[in-house]
């Protein structure tokens, strides 16, 4: 019986809080995507992301859950006609699970693939917009004040529903492809009448600046809108359409004028742009007047009805003080998250970007004292991407020729995370330049493409023994085997080169690449990587002598020996690069980016891709 008796006291305990624990719930959650959807475009980390993702779509579940078992109670109640003054505030909660099925600016999908079910939300929009109207307007006939105040939340869960289905519309394939369409014409067209002449090399980098229009911007802006303009041209790319001569050689002009670090500077907001355009609801679709209105309107909707749901309940013995107390922190709640979404679209690059455009003294002083004050970097982290690589490595590795049965193979979890230091960028950067540089003719580029290390062993005078391990073996044997010979030598030498340090790192990152996004790679044989590494292993002892071999032969230093490796590891990365396809760069971007898309947007600035049309 006492069983029994607890039982009952739990059932009825949960009836009495099921709603009021949901909905609670359901704000906390748009509280952890408000920061973290901001914070995913450069933290890296598998349990991060996994969180987001655990967080995004239990967000849409449980809102839509909460209103559904709302509109049901409501009118389990009026049924009954015990629907009273005391019970009308979890039918104000109706209009608020609207607002929060509309989602946070900083997240508006998880992936690439999300944006593609825009017509589902647009559905699903209509429906819950249909139960919330039934689960708040149901009691209209009560007349409770009450029903005044869920009019400006209702407003607002529509506007901001129905905003993200906009965006998740014109982020969709499809749409942005068409929408990129009508951009491609008056970019390729600005280009052309601004260079007539398709001979850029006598240009000087202040007439470049003259004709773009940088000259008028304020120094400390400038970068933005170069930025900006590369954004408009990748998007070309991400489109699948062509990149005309003058197009990407403007480009190569802008970029070649700069050092690796302010080149990949460049390219790091222009990840940016893109992560805001496919993911979030920044000012990339919307026009600013517009955008600044519809904000404004989902600010005071609930400042509104804060302070009029305040008033009302002030003196009033007729609401439940725990239903007043949730519906406190629920309209405080969106107040708080409007101005949080504020805060961060007036520290954002785009803010920044449309503020220096207006070339007036009083916005260009207000933009020098954003910059120079600590509310930038408190309130907005200067990283557009993760700047990291995740590294992998096979583990257990035999590293002598027995004939005892060997360990297995094993490809675990990311180990750890790089930082991709500046002479990294360095390094790929001149390797890039070098690489357009040779691009006389027409069909210099697809030969130059196809090159994955043995241009750099060409250019050291390297044995041909040596060349045999890339050019006459496929590119996934290749860079096993490479991987396992670089392991090799690290364990062997003990100098603290720059070179050997960054070989490492590149080596295990393309590991990665392989093991966790397979598809980012050229296509392999369908070999399990555990075999392949014990098919190859003997190669890769071989090549880490051979290795030895040269260094010995051209009495080279040990660091000059990690140059030659560490620039065979980049050929292989920009070979990547070039033969990846863009929709999985679009997919990388959800966790940060990736180096290799950081790669392959500066190649088709330099005109270093399939899609970039020679002359």
């Amino acid at each position: 019986m006492n069983w029994y008796n607890s039982y009952e006291c739990v059932i009825e305990l949960w009836n009495e809080w099921e709603l009021r624990a949901m909905i609670l719930l359901s704000l906390s959650l748009q509280i952890f995507l408000i920061v973290t959807g901001h914070q995913r475009k450069y933290t890296a980390g598998i349990w991060f992301g996994m969180f987001v993702w655990l967080a995004y779509l239990s967000a849409d579940w449980l809102a839509t859950v909460t209103l559904g078992i709302l509109a049901s109670s409501q009118g389990g109640s009026e049924s009954k006609g015990t629907t009273s003054n005391a019970s009308f505030i979890p039918a104000f909660w109706a209009p608020m699970l609207l607002v929060h099925l509309g989602g946070p600016d900083t997240i508006t999908s998880y992936s690439v693939e999300d944006n593609e079910m825009w017509s589902r939300h647009l559905l699903q929009l209509l429906t819950q917009l249909a139960v919330a109207f039934y689960a708040s307007f149901r009691s209209w006939w009560s007349k409770d004040p009450l029903i005044y105040v869920v009019i400006p939340i209702f407003v607002s869960g529509v506007i901001k529903y129905g905003e993200r289905v906009l965006v998740l519309c014109l982020a969709s394939s499809d749409q942005f492809r068409d929408s990129v369409n009508k951009e491609r014409v008056a970019l390729q067209g600005q280009i052309e009448r601004s260079f007539p002449d398709e001979y850029f090399d006598g240009m000087s980098t202040e007439y470049i600046d003259d004709i773009l229009g940088f000259n008028s911007i304020i120094p400390e802006a400038k970068y933005l809108h170069e930025a900006h303009l590369l954004f408009r041209t990748s998007k070309l790319v991400f489109a699948d359409y062509l990149v005309t001569f003058r197009t990407h050689t403007n480009s190569y002009h802008m970029l070649k004028r700069k050092n690796a670090v302010e080149a990949f500077k460049l390219i790091e907001v222009e990840v940016g742009f893109l992560f805001d355009l496919l993911f979030t609801k920044v000012m990339t679709t919307v026009r600013w007047r517009p955008r600044i209105i519809l904000r404004f309107i989902n600010f005071l909707s609930p400042v509104s009805a804060l302070i009029a749901f305040s008033s009302m309940t002030r003196k009033s013995h007729t609401y439940s003080k725990i239903d007043i107390i949730i519906s406190f922190l629920l309209l405080f709640g969106a107040v708080v998250l409007e101005i949080y979404s504020a805060i961060l679209m007036f520290f954002s690059d785009w803010a920044m970007l449309w503020l220096s455009k207006q070339r007036k003294p009083p916005a260009d002083s207000f933009y020098r004292g954003i910059c120079s004050s600590r509310l930038l970097s408190f309130f907005s982290n200067n990283e557009r991407w993760k700047a990291s690589m995740a590294q992998n490595r096979l583990t257990d590795y035999p590293k002598t020729s027995s004939k005892h049965i060997p360990k297995l193979f094993s490809t675990g979890n990311i180990q750890n995370w790089e930082v991709v230091v500046d002479d990294l960028k360095e390094l790929i950067f001149k390797r890039l330049l070098d690489m357009r540089s040779r691009c006389n003719f027409p069909g210099d580029k697809n030969d130059i493409l196809e090159e994955r290390g043995e241009h750099a062993l060409r250019s050291k005078r390297c044995d041909v023994k040596l060349q045999r391990y890339l050019e006459q073996i496929n590119f996934h044997n290749s860079l096993l085997t490479w991987h396992i010979a670089v392991n090799n030598c690290f364990d062997q030498d003990s100098s603290d080169s720059i070179h050997r340090n960054m070989s490492r790192s590149l080596s295990r990152y393309m590991m990665y690449l392989w093991k966790d996004l397979p598809l980012m790679l050229p296509k392999a044989l369908g070999e399990p990587l555990y075999k392949l590494s014990f098919r190859v292993r003997d190669d890769a002892e071989k090549l880490s002598k051979l290795l030895d071999w040269q260094q010995e032969k051209e009495s080279w230093s040990v660091d000059e020996k990690w140059e030659l490796i560490s620039e065979v590891l980049v050929e292989m990365l920009t070979y990547v690069a070039s033969q990846c396809k863009w929709k999985e760069h679009a997919r990388a971007l959800k966790g940060g980016g990736e180096l290799l898309t950081l790669v392959a947007i500066l190649m088709a600035h330099l005109g270093l891709h399939g899609q970039c049309i020679y002359n």
